[in-house]
């Protein structure tokens, strides 16, 4: 006799990081910037989406246009990464979580080569060429970040709080973690 159920996988939802300031954009909200007539945000959403993940929590100004996702403001507003993190998870009920960032180039890429990937223990990193890790091309178990997250994080790198997780580190090519930081960054293709 043979079993039919299914073995149901772990709920991912998503994080994506939109709150900066895009200082070296010469202040241009990330957010919006348009690519192939898509902005950013939208891409980051819809890639999200289209990973599977259930739940989606951007995280930055609010926007009027966005029904159906979640929005929080880090607090205070332009505290940092660790601090849109923090208030993020409190609207998160999934197993785990991507964490994107918004300035992400190829963002569906990202997420769904994070979902396609074994279930972290703790988190999941993407590290590209130089072997830097992209805190915000990661996934984790969502309890594990929550317990990271006590106390005050205002202006603390991801790298400082999630580092000591010992997250796995998965090398990717310098195309697939590709972010726009410049003005130079999105004229390249």
């Amino acid at each position: 006799m043979s079993d039919s159920r299914t073995v149901a996988g772990p709920v991912i939802d998503a994080v994506v990081l939109a709150g900066g300031r895009g200082t070296r954009l010469g202040g241009r909200d990330k957010a919006s910037i348009e690519i192939e007539g898509e902005s950013l945000l939208r891409r980051a959403v819809d890639g999200a989406r289209s990973a599977g993940c259930r739940d989606i929590v951007v995280v930055g100004p609010p926007r009027d246009e966005w029904k159906g996702i979640i929005q929080v403001r880090e607090k205070p507003a332009y505290g940092g990464p660790v601090a849109a993190l923090a208030a993020a998870i409190e609207h998160l009920e999934g197993d785990e979580v991507l964490l994107l960032a918004v300035d992400l180039r190829h963002a569906a890429l990202v997420a769904r080569h994070l979902v396609s990937l074994p279930s972290p223990r703790i988190g999941t990193v993407l590290v590209d060429g130089s072997g830097a890790e992209q805190w915000l091309a990661s996934r984790w178990r969502t309890a594990e970040l929550r317990g990271s997250l006590l106390g005050d994080h205002r202006d603390q790198a991801l790298r400082r709080v999630l580092g000591v997780l010992e997250p796995q580190r998965v090398p990717v090519g310098d195309e697939v973690v590709r972010d726009i930081d410049t003005p130079a960054d999105l004229e390249t293709r």
